[in-house]
């Protein structure tokens, strides 16, 4: 199928003449996007372990429109128009092979009415935002703030302001011990009391200490980058839950938005104490909060420490491998051949999988790093 690229213009008198009947697809990191996007788009939240291994090709369409109504329409052919954009890009031409933009493209195209057009759009948001403010919506970022009183006054706030996708809700529940969460929810102490939560576990770079002192705290100073040591810290996290879990209380661990660094110190204990896998983790924590997406150094650090995980289970007691849709399943064996078959879950198993549930994005196979893996130095990824 042909792809087109439209100005800001076109775009415009699109969403105005066909609204409901185009797909707008933002290409551009998460937080970009929950900062700023066109009214009505969705984000292609593609993991890097995706990209990589998709080597700019289409991959399963469940990973490129995450959202559920808009993936059933345009399965069903609801959709006329499907619009992609990126940061400013100039034209669909000038994309990289593996970039966001052109795989969601590739992906997209095969899938679409034969009378549906695929378009790209000049200048990506930059562009858009800079002639149609008014068809884009913007959420206020939090202030940064350095002490405990700072850091008050960056709960309430937190709590005034308009929430961003990832402060929706609640905490989630992992284990009856053990919730997942972002800094707002950390400062709900309303979510805290209704949920018993009687500790905090901050893991991001800004101490937020409760003022009110009624919950246990523990702070692990971590930077949300490719060269942040986060698997030096598991341990210590690791052993702060089980004392809580030994007092008979609930731990909130948490992050500034709980995308990244702290479901990367939830896996990493669901690894060490449930004997889970990387991808049987990331399953777990991602069935529960579907927006997790931790960065490629930290999956990296986990997968690192699956191996010391899997080096110290009985040999009478393999850890299996939690359950993977078809079409992800045939994703990643076609891009890796030589990966060994896993038992089937064991049904006295702790976690269970709901049949809904798509599988982690990625199998995260050790041939797809350098061998062997160093931490340090890190390259940032693009």
């Amino acid at each position: 199928m042909k792809v087109s690229s439209i100005d800001c213009r076109r775009l415009r008198k699109i969403l105005r003449k066909e609204c409901g009947k185009c797909l707008v697809v933002d290409c551009r990191p998460y937080f970009s996007f929950s900062s700023s996007s066109i009214r009505g788009s969705v984000n292609a939240n593609l993991n890097s372990v995706v990209v990589r291994r998709s080597r700019g090709g289409p991959v399963p369409l469940r990973f490129v429109i995450p959202d559920e109504k808009a993936l059933f329409r345009l399965r069903q052919g609801s959709f006329s128009a499907v619009v992609a954009l990126d940061d400013r890009t100039p034209h669909f031409q000038k994309l990289k092979k593996d970039s966001v933009a052109q795989i969601v493209l590739n992906s997209l195209a095969p899938h679409l009415a034969s009378s549906a057009s695929v378009c790209f759009l000049k200048g990506g948001y930059e562009s858009f935002h800079s002639h149609y403010p008014e068809l884009c919506t913007e959420t206020k970022a939090a202030e940064p703030c350095e002490t405990e009183r700072a850091a008050s006054g960056h709960c309430e706030r937190l709590s005034g302001q308009q929430k961003h996708d990832y402060d929706q809700g609640k905490p989630v529940e992992l284990l009856p011990f053990l919730y997942l969460g972002s800094a707002h929810h950390a400062c709900r102490y309303d979510f805290l009391s209704d949920l018993r939560i009687t500790a905090l576990l901050n893991v991001s770079r800004r101490d937020s200490r409760p003022s009110k002192g009624q919950h246990r705290y523990k702070w692990i100073p971590v930077e949300d980058s490719h060269t942040a040591d986060i698997s030096s810290h598991f341990q210590e996290a690791i052993n702060f839950i089980d004392e809580v879990k030994q007092e008979g209380g609930k731990v909130l661990v948490h992050c500034e938005a709980g995308i990244s660094r702290s479901p990367t110190i939830c896996m990493a204990y669901l690894m060490k104490t449930q004997r889970l896998r990387l991808e049987e983790a990331f399953d777990v924590v991602r069935q529960h909060r579907s927006i997790v997406s931790p960065n490629f150094s930290f999956m990296g650090q986990l997968l690192q420490f699956e191996a010391e995980v899997l080096s110290s289970t009985p040999p009478s007691a393999p850890p299996a491998t939690a359950p993977c849709e078809q079409e992800a399943a045939s994703f990643f064996n076609n891009n890796n051949n030589n990966n060994n078959n896993i038992d089937n879950k064991n049904s006295n198993s702790q976690f269970t999988f709901d049949e809904s549930f798509d599988s982690s994005v990625f199998s995260f196979p050790t041939s797809f790093l350098p061998s062997p893996f160093k931490l340090s130095p890190i390259t940032a990824l693009p």
